[in-house]
């Protein structure tokens, strides 16, 4: 995913801005919040979930300038600051476009998928996918416009069912934590 040239410029000036953590999370369907850790009176226990960013322009930004680093920390890179932020489930949330058999998949910070390399369900019902992009979540809201064929139980290599979406994948059951079988970082500090 490109960073904004703006963002470059900053990062190129100010090489050594320490990094930040445990301020900004991800929740899901995508939305971001922000932990006012300075804020007075901060209490972990009460404002430790964080309030809701929603400024159009502020969720855009963060959007178009959030990766993962080498070890599958996502962060947004905030100017020539490193923001890790904390995952409730997932780095990406696909929301899927159009109706079958023509359906497309975009991610919650508006970038469109390719190519799916992997799929996986895990024990809350959670369909994951492995993209170009990164790794993610299908939107919940979305599970039902899916081809999806699901059966009861695994079958000896694991499989769970089929994903039919830009191709055909087999779903295969996680027998991992999320993080671990996609390898991302949910909690970097």
């Amino acid at each position: 995913m490109p960073i904004d040239d703006q963002v470059l410029q900053a990062m190129a000036r100010w090489p050594n801005v320490p990094a930040v953590h445990g301020w900004l999370r991800l929740v899901r369907r995508g939305r971001w919040l922000l932990v006012d850790r300075g804020a007075p009176g901060f209490d972990e226990a009460l404002h430790g979930a964080g309030s809701e960013i929603t400024s159009p322009p502020i969720v855009d930004f963060i959007g178009r300038n959030y990766s993962a680093d080498a070890e599958g920390r996502w962060h947004w890179q905030n100017g020539p600051q490193r923001v890790f932020v904390d995952l409730e489930l997932a780095p990406l949330y696909f929301r899927v476009m159009g109706e079958a058999p023509a359906q497309s998949l975009v991610t919650h910070t508006g970038y469109p998928v390719a190519r799916i390399s992997r799929a996986a369900a895990d024990a809350e019902g959670n369909l994951w996918l492995e993209t170009e992009l990164g790794a993610g979540c299908i939107d919940d809201r979305d599970l039902g416009a899916l081809d999806l064929s699901l059966h009861e139980a695994p079958d000896a290599q694991g499989r769970a069912g089929t994903l039919r979406l830009m191709g055909e994948h087999a779903v295969l059951t996680l027998d991992a934590a999320p993080a671990r079988a996609f390898g991302f970082e949910p909690t970097p500090r």
